[in-house]
């Protein structure tokens, strides 16, 4: 078992990166599969109970700096939603193994992504 104060930075961690709204659940994933051993919908469905409290906060530190554009995220939600009950459902159908392979495969594109586009940003100024 981890201990408590890697628990609580790795949390803390978790939660800072999911405030700035950049994906602090696959922190709290990669934590919860690689060093307590979960499976990826365990870990899954703990990021999802972590995440519900650093949204309320989120949102509440967003509206207040008003930097929430309500036009758009009305246009997102019904589809965010669907795809939330679709992936829930179809995530008992699948292998964890494979579940947890698509997610690495997910979590490294994005980086790569994101490494490069940090680049062509700097280029367009």
């Amino acid at each position: 078992m981890t201990s408590l104060p890697i628990i609580f930075l790795s949390s803390l961690i978790a939660g800072f990166v999911s405030s700035l709204g950049l994906g602090g659940g696959g922190i709290l994933v990669l934590y919860l599969s690689l060093f307590l051993g979960m499976s990826q919908t365990q870990a899954g469905g703990i990021n999802l109970i972590f995440f519900l409290p650093i949204a309320v906060v989120s949102i509440l530190i967003h509206l207040k700096n008003k930097r929430i554009d309500y036009k758009l995220a009305l246009k997102c939600a019904p589809f965010g939603i669907i795809g939330a009950i679709g992936g829930s459902l179809i995530a008992h159908q699948i292998d964890p193994t494979l579940i947890g392979k698509a997610f690495a495969i997910f979590v490294l594109i994005l980086g790569i992504r994101e490494l490069f586009s940090k680049n062509q940003k700097k280029e367009q100024k």
